[in-house]
């Protein structure tokens, strides 16, 4: 769990990451005295593909005051639960309609940090399982992709097309060039095709966003990849040796898709000499 911290006073915000500490053990404190610096900071985690899971800020700041970085939190992660911490009881109002979950007046103690998350309806205590949906990914025989027991449904066949190659790049980023030659082999790369590949991204993502799967997705510039912990996947336990993936498998490997012949080989071989041990 990822908890940013944001206070331009830094004896100030000693003492806020102090009481966090006791409220969150386990969790990851980041602390940021300048709002522009906590702001680039979440982009980094983001393009991680981590999750920012809290964010506790003072309202009055040099710079860029605590409303504003609160709208540009929100637009990074827009389910990010936001805490205001401050002495200006004056701002609440303002503070709730960004969504704040609470306002806390300094100095902050822990059991006030605790007391406005026991009314939030979530529990809070819950160490979050970095697997909020069962996603599982079927790849020996047919490529399919089921959320909670129900397969995936994708507008465009290349749009599952992709997400299968990327469950084969095993998590490696490929640039949207690589995808076009993927997607369309030999076709040559330019800007028409560009756009047709910038769509069918486009496509995936709303078909993953549509069964709240969207965050196996890590974008970056000109970059896509898989989060692989965010899915579990035959091919990935076959090659763990998990039994019951390795039973599983017979030869057979998205066989919907030519490019993945070579990992089909790879499998096979890896079969041959499973089978000689």
């Amino acid at each position: 769990m990822y908890i940013l911290v944001v206070d331009d006073e830094q004896l100030a915000l000693n003492a806020l990451m102090n009481e966090l500490k006791i409220v969150f053990p386990s969790a990851v404190l980041h602390g940021e005295r300048k709002p522009k610096a906590a702001v680039e900071w979440a982009k980094e985690l983001s393009a991680q593909g981590e999750t920012l899971s809290y964010a506790f800020m003072d309202i009055k700041m040099r710079g860029m005051n605590g409303l504003e970085l609160a709208q540009q939190l929100k637009n990074i992660y827009p389910q990010v639960t936001l805490f205001f911490c401050t002495a200006y009881s004056e701002y609440a109002l303002d503070a709730f309609g960004l969504f704040a979950k609470g306002y806390l007046m300094k100095p902050v103690r822990a059991e006030d940090i605790e007391h406005v998350l026991d009314e939030m309806v979530t529990d809070w205590r819950a160490e979050p399982t970095g697997l909020p949906r069962d996603i599982r990914v079927k790849t020996f025989g047919h490529f399919e992709v089921f959320v909670d027991g129900i397969p995936i449904t994708f507008e465009r066949k290349k749009s599952k097309e992709l997400l299968a190659y990327l469950v084969d790049r095993h998590g490696s980023s490929v640039t949207t060039e690589q995808i076009a030659e993927v997607l369309w082999e030999d076709e040559p790369y330019d800007r028409k095709l560009k756009n047709r590949t910038t769509a069918i991204v486009t496509s995936l993502k709303n078909a993953l966003k549509a069964v709240g799967a969207d965050d196996i997705l890590i974008k970056t510039w000109n970059h896509l990849a898989l989060d692989v912990t965010k899915v579990k996947c035959d091919a990935y336990d076959y090659e763990k040796w998990d039994a019951v993936a390795v039973n599983s498998f017979h030869g057979e490997y998205m066989v919907n898709y030519s490019w993945a012949e070579f990992t089909t080989g790879k499998y096979v071989q890896m079969e041959a000499e499973r089978s000689k041990v």
